[in-house]
């Protein structure tokens, strides 16, 4: 029973005045026509008799429609993005680009402890590996960065890849593979890369390289020393010369990333560094390009001049003119504040990230980057957060949106983005090509990640997107060009062809802007990298345009033939209905009618045209008499709330095969997955309890005894897990698809699942039941055990050892103790004959766990699911009166809606926080808002489903409430119920491991998620309420103890200890 926040009431349109007087006829109206006013009132009663029927007949009204969409969705399960990395030390490169030139980009991803991977770009939003993959996998480096660049000038993307080692080029065989030429081109550096970066400083028409490399250890043997960066030239002919001389010998900080970029608009290429201080602390470096001489080349390093010499923990570098004043500005990323270094325009830069609100103060971070997420004109900031400072709160990429006035707002709510991983790296793509950016970041726990960009299905606004192709004295990236557009109201956008930036990442190469909704570009503007320029104007928008160098007037045809395509109209969008059309022609038609019969209608006597509209009226009344009728008879006036509610009974969803029941069956009963074999699904879903525990917070491993007994050992190790055991009635009902109290687990086999284990979460589960029983095995609280456990025969615990986060070494490591067992084998080849014994994964424990509790644990035979289906006398009117009030007055039915009785979204509800705590968070609980990042999640838990609720105490997802009476109070007034909350129902346990503090207990109240709007009800009110919530008990639930086996294959325990 929770209450959303209400939705904004709609301005009412103004309505347009009569341009007829009060009681005029308009001029030409036939002299044998009633009145006006008459004819006026006669068309009102028919318009009013029509709405009237329309109202009776229209469907009941959604009452709970889906919340907005997130701007970003995580599409990796069904873009087919899986197993993109083996270790977990860290995830920071990914690159972009079109391999094969379909006009679709593909990217590379890198990996510290196993092969590289590179995926190839499908076209229907999809990919798969590329058939090239392995030739670039790299399965025994330490590979850090990766970016693609076209070094050779001959229209295909190679790929570099920096390396803890030697570095590593791949020339592109004319989109038939790769080859290794490192040793030909003389690039293979032996350090501690990070970035690598292509620019032509020399604009010679062929990219140089710029190397970012971090610690020189264990090379040099000094640990705390920083290695040298390269600066590479290309020589054109296929090799490079080791130019790094040029830079002054300032080049052995501990370097992250470097970007070629015109800070001063003087036509060259500029090179900015971003060090980190921890090593070797030398500031970040500026090179100012001036030209040639200097024995080759002349760069003069002018970071403290240009006040850009900052001295922090950089790490992540994004290059962008985030104010569109012309000139590009630096934003940093640190292991504290965050640098925002706008430039000044006349060679120096001032920080300004705590005036634009973008310091994050708090926060360790590594990729920054920026990009228009929103198409309104302005490029916002993206970072990516590894952890808090403190090591406590929830470390959530911020998405700062860009303002347009120099200053940013953090997206606090929805952005989809978060990540509250621990996120390493970021690149940008319009992997789709439908006008809005998306995100490939790197998480060191969870791998590589697409966020699809969903903005473009709730904003108009409109697009541009250029990619450049050089050709003749310009590199075919066209790395350097710049590219201005100037909007209808004056404003410039500017952006710059780059190559490498963010952290190890290299960005799509084309040039994206958003425009707001304007139609068209008013002049657009290139500026190639030898100085050429080129204007057009009035250019379409929602457009993607590929523009080569103009070498001749052939391409220049070309050109506008790109820019200028045949326009045809846009379809609209939202065609208007058949009902709204049908509508408008029979009360079109009527009108009509009348008016052709006021000739006839000026013989009727005046108690004719009476008597037909009393007739109307008579009508009219009928119909308000009969919804009256309705309301006021109680069963009518029930019927009708339950149809706005779409209450209804479930559908049971079909059974799984017997043999599958009964390997789950055994595998549920038996502490086999456990670490230390001391602990089963059941002991905290124990059908004597309701398939809960009867605890407020369950004890997992380390733990004696079932039930409210149930008592941790004096030398276990962990605390209670932090949340009640959600009892698992039911889940063979169709929907039940958002599981856990913070939705970490959900979706389905169509849509793909959002879990934990993100793309390392195997493919082949049957539904979210079975993806959500991969993880309480991973949990060390729960079943796994702690480092240096013994299990319950003093062997140590082979499943505590492996590092969180591995979850396939996990899930491994549990079939090979299952699968020594005789019984399980026959088990198994029961359910699954078409899979060899060598072939099982945890997945397949997964579905027949799924398969048994779903069989075995859905009832719909309760009083409430037979009033459903008709029978009147099904539940008691003391019943009758609680579900009226719960679908109507009391509000309840707002999330607990639908057959489930839940609206499976997430909502603050101000409930104590008691108990240890979760995460890093402890002694608080942040709830949704641990996964989604999002303020507006803060102490946000889903809407449980109650059927069965009566049974299935303590309530609430803490274990709050030991009564379902005062978890029914709670509702109705939070704050009253938390100030005199009774901790005295708490266990010793409980109270224990509680804080104590007032200001933790209350601080979901306090939250700027809590929204509960207060319900007054009377003593006889709750009373009702009450035994409506008992008539959702099924009569089959109550009594369980036949389904305890005798024994479970492994001879362990049933049930566990």
């Amino acid at each position: 029973m929770k209450y959303p926040q209400p939705r904004p009431m709609l301005k009412q349109r103004a309505t347009k005045p009569s341009p007829f007087g009060a009681n005029l006829a308009p001029k030409g109206l036939s002299p044998l026509a009633p009145s006006f006013t008459t004819g006026r009132w006669f068309l009102l009663v028919i318009t009013l008799f029509l709405l009237a029927a329309c109202q009776s007949a229209q469907p009941a009204k959604e009452p709970n429609p889906a919340p907005n969409s997130t701007l970003f969705t995580n599409v990796n399960r069904a873009a087919g993005i899986v197993n993109t990395r083996q270790g977990n030390d860290r995830a920071i490169g990914q690159a972009w680009g079109d391999i094969d030139r379909d006009g679709w980009v593909d990217f590379y991803v890198t990996d510290t402890a196993g092969p590289n991977s590179l995926f190839r770009n499908n076209g229907d939003g999809t990919f798969s590996r590329s058939p090239h993959d392995q030739t670039v996998a790299l399965p025994n480096a330490y590979s850090g960065g990766a970016s693609f660049a076209d070094y050779n000038n001959d229209g295909w993307l190679d790929l570099y890849v920096v390396n803890w080692g030697a570095n590593r080029l791949f020339r592109n065989q004319a989109g038939q593979g790769f080859i290794d030429v490192t040793a030909q081109a003389g690039v293979g550096d032996e350090a501690n890369g990070q970035t690598a970066s292509w620019g032509d400083y020399d604009n010679d028409g062929w990219l140089d390289l710029y190397v970012a490399n971090w610690a020189c250890y264990p090379r040099c043997g000094r640990p705390n020393q920083g290695d040298t960066d390269r600066l590479y030239h290309n020589n054109g002919d296929g090799t490079f010369r080791d130019v790094t001389r040029l830079l002054s010998g300032k080049t052995n900080g501990a370097g992250f990333v470097a970007s070629f970029t015109d800070y001063d608009n003087d036509g060259d290429l500029d090179i900015y560094l971003v060090n980190d201080e921890f090593l070797f602390p030398i500031g970040n470096k500026l090179w100012r390009n001036d030209g040639p001489g200097c024995d080759g080349h002349c760069f003069t390093e002018v970071a403290a001049e240009a006040g850009a010499d900052t001295r922090v923990m950089g790490m992540g570098l994004a290059t962008a003119d985030y104010d569109n004043d012309g000139d590009f500005d630096f934003y940093f990323s640190n292991a504290g504040p965050m640098t925002l270094l706008q430039n000044q325009g006349d060679g120096t830069f001032a920080d300004v990230a705590a005036q634009a609100g973008v310091d994050m103060p708090g926060n360790i971070a590594w990729a920054a980057t920026a990009f228009d997420y929103d198409n309104d004109g302005w490029q916002d900031l993206y970072l990516a957060v590894m952890t808090t400072a403190n090591h406590g709160g929830i470390p959530a990429n911020p998405l700062f949106h860009n303002n347009g006035d120099g200053t940013f707002t953090r997206v606090r709510s929805g952005s989809g983005a978060a990540d509250v991983g621990p996120t390493m790296g970021i690149a940008t793509a319009d992997f789709d090509n439908d006008g809005w950016v998306d995100l490939l970041i790197g998480n060191k726990d969870d791998g590589y990640s697409l966020l699809r960009n969903q903005v473009g299905a709730q904003s108009g606004n409109r697009w541009f997107a250029l990619q450049l192709v050089g050709g003749g004295p310009i590199n075919r990236d066209a790395i350097g060009a710049r590219v201005t557009v100037r909007s209808a109201d004056g404003s410039v956008q500017t952006r710059e062809v780059q190559s490498g930036g963010s952290l190890g990442a290299g960005n799509e190469l084309k040039l994206h802007f958003g425009l707001g909704t304007a139609v068209s570009i008013p002049k657009l503007t290139i500026v190639w990298p030898n100085g050429r320029m080129q204007q057009w104007q009035n250019v379409p928008t929602n457009q993607q345009v590929t523009l080569t160098y103009p070498s001749n007037a052939a391409v220049e045809a070309a050109q506008l033939t790109a820019l200028y395509p045949a326009i045809l109209p846009e379809k609209e969008s939202n065609p208007p209905s058949l009902p709204a059309i049908t509508l408008v022609v029979v009360v079109g038609l009527l009108i009509t009618a009348v008016i052709s019969q006021y000739p006839t209608l000026r013989r009727w006597p005046r108690w004719g045209m009476g008597l037909g509209l009393l007739t109307i009226l008579a009508l009219l009344g009928v119909i308000w008499m009969t919804a009256y009728a309705t309301s006021s008879n109680p069963n009518r006036s029930l019927r009708r709330l339950l149809n706005q509610a779409g209450a209804a009974v479930p559908q049971q969803l079909p059974p799984a095969p017997a043999a599958k029941v009964a390997l789950g069956e055994a595998l549920f009963w038996d502490p086999i997955l456990s670490g230390n074999q001391d602990i089963a699904c059941v002991t905290c879903h124990q059908p004597l309890f309701a398939t809960g525990d009867g605890l407020s917070l369950s004890i997992g491993t380390g733990g004696q005894g079932l039930g409210p007994e149930r008592k941790l050992l004096p030398t276990a190790r962990q605390l209670l897990i932090p949340r009640n055991a959600s009892p698992i009635f039911n889940l063979g009902l169709e929907g039940m698809d958002v599981l856990f109290w913070d939705g970490r687990v959900q979706g389905t086999v169509a849509t793909t699942f959002d879990t934990p284990a993100n793309d390392d979460l195997p493919f082949g589960l049957d539904n979210a039941i079975a993806a959500q029983a991969m993880f309480p095995v991973t949990s060390r609280d729960e079943m796994r055990g702690h480092r240096g456990s013994r299990d319950i025969f003093g062997e140590r615990n082979p499943f505590a050892s492996i590092n969180d986060h591995q979850w396939p070494a996990i899930w491994d490591e549990i079939m090979i103790r299952v699968l020594t067992i005789p019984a399980y084998q026959e088990l198994f080849a029961a359910a699954y004959p078409d899979i060899p014994l060598g072939e099982l994964r945890f997945e397949q424990v997964a579905n027949g766990l799924a398969a048994y509790q779903m069989e075995t644990f859905t009832f719909l035979d309760s009083p409430w699911d037979r009033y459903l289906q008709g029978d009147e006398a099904a539940i008691s009117p003391l019943a009758r009166e609680g579900a009226r009030l719960f679908y109507g007055d009391a509000g309840c039915a707002q999330c607990h809606s639908g057959p489930l009785l839940s609206d499976m979204q997430f909502y603050n509800i101000g409930v104590p926080q008691i108990g240890p705590g979760k995460g890093f968070e402890a002694p608080l609980d942040f709830g949704r808002a641990r996964e989604t990042g999002d303020e507006s999640d803060l102490f946000a838990f889903r809407t449980p489903p109650l059927r069965n609720v009566a049974i299935s105490g303590p309530w609430m997802h803490n274990g709050a409430y030991v009564s379902l009476e005062t978890a029914v109070i709670h509702h109705l007034n939070p704050a009253q119920a938390v100030t005199n909350y009774d901790f005295g129902q708490l266990s010793p346990l409980v109270l224990a491991e509680d804080s104590g503090e007032t200001a933790v207990h209350t601080a979901a109240l306090n939250a700027p998620s809590f929204y509960m709007p207060r319900v007054t009800l009377t003593n006889e009110e709750v009373t009702a309420l009450l035994t409506f919530l008992d008539s959702l008990t099924s009569p089959s639930a109550k009594d369980l103890a036949h389904l305890i086996p005798d024994a479970v294959p492994s001879g362990l325990r049933v049930g566990g200890e």
